[in-house]
């Protein structure tokens, strides 16, 4: 498990977070068996983005921690028949030269992960934990939620055509198209818009997204070469995104073309979407 260095810590306490939010949802973390952490209403965590960049995190409140953790920070004794132990790994000052955070190694049973927890500033008294079991309102979850991002899906009437190291493999007359805060916009086309499923395979991958669900990855052969996890799916995808269960998207790369028009566009051909991509100063995109 990833342990958050100091340099990190030191970035955090000295530059103040980009935003920092109290959390509504009631978090339980679990760790080596033991239910470590549990918010309440009175205890609740908060949600930190770290850099205006970052993805929120969960830091949660000392108070939140087992009872048994909590005596064992405040003793720095082991508690009979508990097997937890707590041991500092560094200490973090500010620029001040004032002690600002100090990162420490959980152990439970035979398990060990790390925390940083905050002793000043706007963050003091929370643990910023590395990624554990979470459960969110007594479920687990893919990831968190931004309050500031959202997904629209769109069915959508376009002629799309997808080239992959020059040979056609998928075309179709429809599509869903996502939108999600942040990202380029994105078609979904039916699996049957594939041209031949000889070409394709299954992969084990898999990946989860708060927002979408967990993806499914398909690899396909073209012209003798095998493009690993080009195209991927979400099976069951969340609500927001029920739209685009069971469609197929592709990643942009070099060797794939992705091509659409509107079926008022259809007298003028076909134009490619590279000539509007984003980074370009354009409008439309079809894949991430």
């Amino acid at each position: 498990m990833a342990t958050p260095g100091s340099t990190l810590v030191a970035e955090i306490v000295n530059q103040t977070p980009f935003r920092i939010l109290t959390g509504g949802k009631q978090l339980t973390l679990a760790f080596g068996g033991l239910y470590i952490a549990s918010t309440t209403l009175r205890a609740r965590p908060l949600l930190v983005w770290e850099t205006e960049e970052a993805y929120p995190r969960y830091y949660v409140p000392t108070e939140s921690l087992h009872g048994d953790i909590q005596a064992r920070l405040v003793s720095r004794q082991a508690t009979a028949g508990t097997h937890i132990d707590i041991s500092t790994v560094d200490t973090v000052e500010g620029k001040d030269n004032v002690s600002k955070a100090v990162i420490e190694r959980l152990t439970v049973g035979p398990r060990s992960t790390t925390w940083v927890r905050f002793l000043n500033g706007p963050i003091k008294g929370f643990i910023r934990f590395e990624r554990n079991d979470w459960f969110e309102n007594g479920s687990l979850f893919a990831g968190i939620k931004s309050p500031y991002k959202r997904i629209d899906t769109t069915a959508v009437a376009r002629q799309i055509l997808v080239k992959v190291d020059g040979e056609v493999v998928a075309e179709s007359g429809v599509a869903v198209l996502l939108n999600e805060t942040g990202l380029p916009e994105t078609y979904y086309i039916p699996a049957t818009s594939i041209k031949s499923w000889g070409a394709i395979e299954k992969s084990v991958l898999k990946t989860a997204c708060p927002y979408k669900g967990e993806a499914s990855y398909l690899s396909i052969t073209v012209k003798g070469q095998r493009h690993e996890n080009l195209i991927w799916y979400y099976l069951y995808p969340t609500h927001e995104s029920a739209a685009v269960e069971g469609f197929i998207s592709f990643y942009r790369k070099e060797f794939v073309e992705p091509r659409l028009n509107s079926p008022s566009d259809s007298a003028q051909g076909v134009f490619d979407v590279r000539e509007f991509d984003p980074v370009l100063g354009g409008q439309m995109v079809i894949f991430n």
